[in-house]
């Protein structure tokens, strides 16, 4: 049974990064997105973030995170 009253590992990393953004340090670019690992849109959703050119933190539930950053940018 899932325990819904517990945040996500992705909602764990954007609450983390908005503190770190009131302080003025950034853990990760701007507009990057915040997708979990463990969910079967997180193929889709990585690709569409890299099509825009934005960066990916995939967030995975033992907390680990990996920065995904788009070699080039998105064509216009």
């Amino acid at each position: 049974m899932t325990d819904h009253t517990k945040p996500s590992a992705t909602d764990t990393a954007f609450l983390e990064a908005i503190e770190m953004g009131i302080e003025e340090r950034n853990a990760y670019p701007d507009g990057a997105s915040f997708v979990d690992a463990e969910q079967p849109y997180a193929g889709r959703a990585i690709a569409r973030a890299s099509s825009e050119g934005r960066a990916v933190v995939l967030c995975s539930a033992d907390g680990s995170r990996q920065l995904l950053v788009p070699s080039h940018p998105a064509a216009a």
